[in-house]
């Protein structure tokens, strides 16, 4: 009941006996005596006369704001596809519920019967990776084979406390808790968090950690069989638009570099790993109507005709319709193809689009693609200095191209 409140009222702290749980918010109330609330919106009489009577009802109660962190979580477990990026966020949010110093996750490796880092954070974090820890001869070896949670508050006294990973990464490991993951029913690894900064781990923190460890290994199923899969997908459309690039004597491995460029400038912009991954799709296929376009017309060697021109450019739409066809991508893959040619002041092709008329893979794409057609060599040009490109850029920002895109990708070519 509490916790329905909770989430009702938006309720993020209650101040109850001198002592606050959750934390301050924009707007306060007296409820009781020695209990005040704060919360996100602002709330009517009526609302706080209902929070009086429910806080009166559970005076008695101590409360825990955990649960709704790890909503949170969930959240973030199921709006991201990238495995390991997904693990790391969640390690993180994990090390915060259990304030402890560190977390690992680490996954079984069935040729050298050992366990092995898959994700860590915090403390031991970069030195501990390459390490094999033995399952005969340590704490999450033994919650391995136990296939249970297991709590250790003495590690040095521990009879299977594993000191190689405190050796490499000069680190002193106090109290520990692991806790198994699953696949199938089969353990495939240990999800373990080290040194509690405030006493030491409990059964609050057993039942966090189960609950981490419960979500953790259904993402570690579903992401690993849509990344196995996700691979095929892109090494197909990786070899469809290298064998379009092949027919333009001009572009050999312009559908790649543009991908890889476009990625960097996403990641720059804060895109999420399912954004990112449609953006490198969609930049790997931009050019994929070229496959409409003839090749006497593609590979002319002299200047084109106004006619021939048009139908160049209407490799966008052909693009744009080829992808549209296509159930399972998304919206934002068949504009990339339509839109990488637009410029902000309405003088791209093919629709003269303006402004926020383009999409930002659009305007993503139409930055990639010239910054790779002019520091590319052709047989009609060499290479343009990079320094070159970018002053051209900025010299027709935010005329034609996006700002904001023209220094993330500045940024990720000098990095």
């Amino acid at each position: 009941m509490i916790d329905n409140y909770i989430q009702e009222y938006k309720i993020s702290g209650i101040l109850k006996d001198g002592k606050l749980y959750g934390k301050k918010d924009k707007y306060k109330y007296n409820i009781l005596s020695d209990v005040q609330i704060y919360s996100s919106i602002n709330l009517n009489d009526l609302d706080l006369i209902t929070l009086k009577n429910m806080f009166y009802e559970n005076k008695d109660t101590n409360f825990n704001f955990k649960r709704k962190n790890i909503l949170g979580v969930l959240k973030l477990i199921v709006s991201n596809f990238k495995l390991e990026s997904v693990l790391k966020m969640t390690e993180e949010a994990l090390r915060s519920l259990l304030e402890s110093d560190g977390a690992s996750i680490l996954l079984f490796n069935e040729e050298k019967e050992v366990l092995n880092f898959y994700i860590t954070s915090g403390g031991a974090s970069g030195n501990i990776e390459t390490v094999d820890v033995p399952i005969n001869n340590s704490i999450a070896g033994q919650c391995f084979k136990m296939k249970k949670t297991i709590i250790i508050n003495d590690a040095e006294n521990n009879p299977f406390h594993f000191k190689g990973t405190d050796k490499k990464a000069k680190y002193k490991t106090v109290n520990l808790i692991a806790t198994p993951l699953f696949s199938n029913n089969e353990v495939v690894g240990v999800l373990e968090a080290v040194n509690k900064k405030n006493g030491d781990f409990n059964n609050e923190d057993k039942n966090i950690i189960e609950i981490f460890s419960s979500l953790i290994s259904n993402k570690l199923i579903n992401a690993k069989i849509y990344e196995e899969l996700s691979s095929t997908i892109k090494g197909i459309i990786l070899a469809v638009a290298t064998a379009i690039d092949i027919r333009d004597n001009y572009t050999h491995t312009h559908s790649k570099n543009v991908s890889n460029l476009a990625v960097k400038i996403g990641e720059k912009m804060g895109f999420n790993d399912s954004l990112l991954e449609e953006l490198e799709i969609s930049a790997l296929l931009h050019d994929v109507g070229k496959i409409g376009i003839p090749d006497e017309i593609l590979n002319k060697p002299s200047k084109l005709t106004e006619e021939e021109y048009k139908i160049i450019q209407s490799h966008t739409i052909i693009g744009a319709e080829l992808l549209a066809e296509i159930d399972f991508l998304s919206k934002n893959i068949p504009l990339g193809a339509l839109e990488h040619h637009e410029k902000l002041d309405g003088s791209g092709y093919p629709y003269q689009k303006k402004g926020s008329e383009i999409s930002e893979f659009g305007k993503i794409l139409a930055a990639a693609d010239i910054f790779d057609a002019l520091t590319a060599k052709r047989v009609y040009k060499e290479p343009w200095p990079k320094e070159k490109v970018f002053e051209m850029l900025k010299n027709d920002c935010p005329i034609k191209f996006d700002c904001e895109i023209i220094n993330a990708l500045e940024k990720s070519i000098n990095e």
